[in-house]
């Protein structure tokens, strides 16, 4: 039980990471309407090769980032994609919260 909701508030977390950092280059005065993989490529090459090299090599999922992450996180504009990573997050923090939720006892009355 504990696990889970420890996991749940981390991808709230995380979402709003994700939140806070497209606010942060919007006020930043970034170009939000291009590619996210392209402002990624213009900020920091090394965070975007490390990203691609534990996907694919350390997790052993390279479809999952041509297939996956390539045309529908990098492709799309940064803020569609930040919106989308947000949603996503908040989900499978709701989902996790649902699992997580304890029981609700049934209370009988009974006449002895």
């Amino acid at each position: 039980m504990v696990v889970l909701r420890i996991v749940q508030w981390l991808f709230f977390l995380l979402a709003f990471v994700f939140l806070g950092l497209g606010i942060w280059l919007w006020l930043a005065g970034e170009d939000i309407t291009k590619a996210a993989g392209a402002l990624w490529y213009a900020l920091d090459v090394s965070s975007l090769n490390l990203a691609q090299v534990i996907v694919q090599r350390h997790l052993h999922l390279p479809a999952l980032w041509d297939d996956a992450i390539v045309p529908y996180l990098l492709q799309r504009p940064a803020w569609e994609s930040i919106l989308w990573l947000f949603i996503g997050l908040m989900v499978l923090g709701g989902l996790v919260s649902l699992i997580a939720r304890r029981p609700r006892r049934r209370h009988s009355f009974r006449n002895e």
